[in-house]
């Protein structure tokens, strides 16, 4: 099996998450430009609803596949595991929009956009066999081809309908011929035999129930951290939903999607700083872990500096152009959204800081304590300050998942200046006269 170079594996990969994520923008921008702010605030319920269940539903099951370098488990172990989990996942997610009274409108959007999520979730167990044999390329070309896909269909259905459960079916329709047409003939034409489906239906499930029963065992855990992180920016916009209505959500939406664009710079600059980190770490070299963590996150803090500049002196010209005119009228929900993102950006600069030091049991407490203060501060401040208060919410969680980071990241980086200087006083006292340090 032929391998791709490192760097352009990371070429198809950034392009690829840039295209995705310019693709989901411009859905919402799709949604705001050609229907209401009700029609976009009934679809970013949709997706406010079924992130969190189909992410726990996702278990991060590619990183598993794409890392187990012994085959403990198979293609069809992942893949039936997957095809259980989206069924449970769309199962659960319509019987969240029968239960919390929504229209029978609404609960179809969330029925179709569970649906599509499971088609997406799908393709993951394909791009985790095609990650594990390094052909990036192919998982490239099957993200770009979704992305076009689905702001085409999305775009062309609100132009026929306006309605958001036809966008919603154009964009599982998308993800669904992407599956079917594109992923499961690249895993074939790479790996060979029968067809993906055929391997899950002719395995004999009664006799491999253990094998799955142990996949379910290591991804559960992850499934749960993807869980609460989806949870954290969600939260809000229930709450916002429930009291100010469909089209304050659809809003907030719209004006909190640009902070995903910082977003993915910050994590573009940890997956290049982030093996350095870990050498450094591992290496015991405190001065330049340190000075590594502290120049990531000095850059991560200079981005949110720019968004919020950004915001304050070109946003409403800005989501003038984007969203229209209505849109540009929550300037000062724009500028708390961007201050609550900067400080989003600094977390994540410090959780590559800790991934990389393996201080990886504190993060947990963390992001559970973030999620609380988040939905405490969410039930306090959007009933009294509506939209404004949702980002405030944000802010005051991801600040307290700051102050957290920065004592674990100096702990991290004192303990291991102790180790360094244990270690170079063992060597001094090895190496004075008289006394040797070898045989």
């Amino acid at each position: 099996m032929t391998r791709r170079s490192l760097g352009g594996n990371f070429a198809w990969t950034l392009s690829s998450g840039l295209v995705y994520a310019l693709a989901q923008w411009g859905v919402l921008v799709a949604c705001a430009r050609l229907g209401t702010m009700e029609l976009l605030g009934e679809f970013a319920l949709g997706l406010a609803l079924t992130a969190p269940v189909m992410l726990l539903a996702r278990m991060n099951l590619r990183t598993l596949q794409a890392t187990d370098a012994r085959g403990v488990h198979g293609f069809e172990h992942y893949l039936g595991l997957m095809v259980l989990n989206v069924l449970g996942g769309v199962l659960l997610c319509c019987a969240l929009g029968w239960l919390g009274g929504y229209p029978a409108h609404t609960g179809l959007v969330i029925a179709l956009l569970a649906l599509a999520k499971g088609f997406e979730a799908l393709s993951e167990v394909f791009y985790g066999a095609l990650q594990k044999a390094e052909r990036m390329g192919l998982i490239a070309r099957s993200i770009i081809a979704k992305s076009v896909l689905s702001v085409v269909l999305v775009a062309l259905v609100l132009v026929l309908t306006r309605s958001a459960a036809a966008a919603a079916a154009a964009l599982g329709l998308s993800w669904a011929l992407v599956l079917f047409l594109f992923d499961a003939h690249a895993y074939r034409r790479v790996f060979g035999g029968e067809s993906a489906w055929g391997r899950v239906w002719r395995t004999p499930w009664r006799d491999e129930g253990a094998r799955l029963k142990s996949l379910l065992g290591l991804a559960y855990a992850l499934g749960i951290t993807a869980l609460l992180g989806s949870l954290r920016p969600n939260v809000p916009r229930y709450l916002l939903e429930a009291h100010a209505g469909q089209a304050e959500l659809g809003m907030f939406a719209a004006l909190a999607y640009f902070t995903a664009l910082g977003g993915r710079v910050v994590h573009a600059l940890g997956q290049a700083v982030s093996p350095r980190l870990g050498r450094y770490h591992a290496a015991g070299d405190a001065a330049r872990y340190g000075r590594a963590l502290a120049g990531f996150t000095g850059g991560a803090a200079l981005v949110g500096v720019c968004a919020i500049a950004g915001a304050a002196l070109l946003g409403r010209p800005l989501l003038t152009f984007f969203y229209g005119a209505a849109y540009a009228r929550n300037l000062e929900l724009f500028v708390w959204l961007m201050g609550a993102a900067a400080l989003e950006y600094v977390c994540v600069s410090l959780q590559f800081g800790l991934t990389a030091a393996r201080e990886l049991k504190a993060q947990a407490p963390l992001l559970v304590l973030s999620v609380l203060v988040v939905a405490l501060g969410s039930a306090w401040w959007v009933p009294t300050v509506g939209t404004v208060g949702a980002a405030w919410a944000l802010a005051l969680g991801w600040l307290v998942e700051l102050s957290g980071g920065a004592w674990l990241a100096v702990r991290a980086w004192r303990r291991l200046a102790l180790q360094e200087a244990a270690a170079g006083g063992c060597a001094h006292t090895n190496t004075r006269p008289g006394l040797r340090g070898d045989w």
